[in-house]
């Protein structure tokens, strides 16, 4: 049998069904080589339960601020990583509130 390539594999599996898995989403930056890993569940809060193949336009890097670089891969973390392997935990969404104006004739 053929293999299902990465983009059509990541189409059918979301954030929800990763984070059951016990799985870590690694998100790298192929402009200035940085590289981060992430809970499912946490990202799950941020973006709801969305398919892995739309998360990355979500996001930019930030080192550098683009998005065209960013690669994501899955990670099933081995018994020997559980203490030494760095995560990027979600501490708190901050909901910023914009005002938008329109000029308008005295009346």
């Amino acid at each position: 049998m053929p293999e299902i390539h990465p983009f059509k594999r990541l189409r059918l599996w979301t954030l929800k069904a990763a984070g059951d898995q016990g799985q870590i989403i690694v998100v790298t930056c192929d402009f200035c080589r940085v590289t981060h890993n992430y809970l499912p569940n946490d990202l799950e809060k941020l973006c709801g339960d969305v398919s892995l193949d739309r998360l990355l336009g979500k996001f930019r890097c930030d080192g550098c601020g683009k998005k065209h670089y960013l690669r994501m891969n899955l990670h099933f973390p081995h018994g020997s990583e559980v203490g030494t392997l760095k995560v990027r935990r979600l501490k708190q969404i901050r909901t910023v509130t914009v005002p938008v104006w329109s000029d308008d004739v005295l009346r």
